[in-house]
């Protein structure tokens, strides 16, 4: 194995730690999006809410480089980065989600709080099962790769990325709406907030609970692509786990702040996938050619640096051809 990944840091100190860490974010994040809310300033609001989470998982790196290491802080700050740019592509899905089911903009936010809970919950139970299996069946690494692989080459395939991500989302919803259509009525035309609408004796789901629905079953599917690829980085079940909280828990505000841009980000697919291309290969060779952390979070951070550039600059990165369409 992989030096790197021989860092372990488990102890109940630095869980104790960690579980405090959240709860305060929590508090804090609660407190101030009631008042940016109240104050009508919710853009506001999430721009200091984010900032405060992104501030919040670097101090924790700090923390743990100052009390297990520098290594240990550079396999966390690694995999917060890289979780935090494919929750990005994440956000596009839900984004496309809440159009398809007509939710306004002031009533997604029990969608997206259920929606970032289910997200904790499966990158939980994920965290637990990948980091078992690998350190029983260290062969199970080369399927880890493989898949991530496998779904680099499915992003980067997607010729049109609000219509492919439509797509797949429209088809997973298909088949869940028939699941929950048969199990409880549905009211297509309710409107507002809730997730239940009671009329006329009958209590019916409407567009919320089934936005919930195809909002958790992404956050699944999204689940088995970011859990492989941090575990590519970093063994360590410390370390996977909360870098995956502090990047889920700062999702809600950064929906909100960057909701009407998400689906004008040009190249992100092509950006992520490069990344989980570059981890799956890293996982598949690491035992024969190994990289250091140092190397593969500069490979990490230059990928996702030239996405950010390029769709700044207008470039877009052709996926038909391979072609470079420059801006005009």
């Amino acid at each position: 194995m992989v030096e790197a990944e021989k860092v372990s840091i488990a102890g109940y100190g630095m869980w104790i730690l960690f579980g405090v860490v959240v709860l305060a974010g929590l508090v804090v994040d609660q407190l101030c999006g009631a008042h940016f809310v109240s104050c009508g300033q919710t853009v506001r609001g999430a721009i200091y809410i984010s900032s405060g989470w992104i501030g919040l998982a670097l101090f924790f790196g700090l923390i743990i480089c100052a009390t297990k290491g520098g290594e240990a802080g550079f396999l966390f700050l690694t995999g917060y980065l890289v979780e935090e740019s494919l929750s990005v592509d994440n956000l596009v899905v839900i984004a496309l989600i809440f159009q398809s089911f007509r939710i306004k903009p002031q009533n997604q936010g029990p969608v997206l709080k259920w929606g970032i809970f289910g997200a904790i919950v499966f990158r939980l139970i994920f965290v637990f099962a990948g980091v078992w299996l690998l350190e029983h069946m260290h062969s199970m690494i080369y399927v880890f790769g493989g898949l991530l692989l496998w779904s680099a080459w499915k992003m980067y395939s997607e010729e049109d990325e609000a219509d492919a991500g439509m797509d797949s989302h429209a088809s997973g919803s298909s088949w869940m709406m028939q699941i929950l259509t048969s199990l409880i009525p549905y009211h297509a035309d309710a409107k507002g907030h809730q997730f239940f609408e009671h009329m006329d004796g009958k209590t019916y789901a409407t567009p919320m609970l089934a936005a919930l629905v195809v909002v958790e079953l992404s956050d699944l599917i999204f689940a088995v692509d970011s859990i492989p690829c941090i575990l590519g980085i970093t063994h360590d079940l410390f370390l996977v786990f909360s870098s995956n909280m502090f990047a889920v828990l700062g999702l809600r505000s950064l929906y909100l702040l960057l909701a009407e841009a998400l689906d004008k980000v040009q190249n992100l697919k092509t950006g992520l996938a490069a990344v989980l291309a570059f981890v799956g290969t890293k996982m598949m060779l690491g035992d024969y050619w190994p990289l250091s952390q140092s190397v593969s979070l500069l490979m990490i951070f230059g990928i996702l640096a030239a996405t950010v550039v390029s769709g700044m600059m207008g470039i877009k990165i052709g996926k038909k051809k391979g072609d470079v369409i420059l801006p005009m």
